[in-house]
């Protein structure tokens, strides 16, 4: 899992800082509608993986707490349900970017 953030992270990082520097150096410039779409796409996906990862750790952990003591699986679903929203936001910040569009 390191190695998916890693690899996410220096996406991210390329996507940001290498684009403008290979515009300067080509000649060539990503439009601004294309370099939206990207940014929307990534907000979207990052923060969906985001989410699955943190369902998968809550929840496994709130299911075995839930086996021993039965009285916190309320508490194990509202913080499963918090790892949830992560992908909620990751849809309202595309939505936003794409509003720009």
């Amino acid at each position: 899992m390191k190695l998916l953030t890693s690899l996410s992270v220096l996406l991210v990082l390329g996507a940001l800082f290498v684009t403008p520097v290979h515009a300067q150096t080509t000649g060539s410039s990503i439009d601004e509608k294309s370099a939206n779409f990207l940014s929307a796409s990534m907000a979207f996906g990052l923060s969906a993986l985001a989410a699955g990862w943190a369902i998968s750790k809550a929840g496994s952990a709130g299911l075995a707490g839930s086996a021993e003591r039965p009285e916190i699986k309320t508490t194990a679903i509202i913080i499963s349900a918090l790892g949830e929203a992560l992908a909620i936001y990751g849809i309202v910040v595309a939505l936003l970017i794409l509003g720009k569009v």
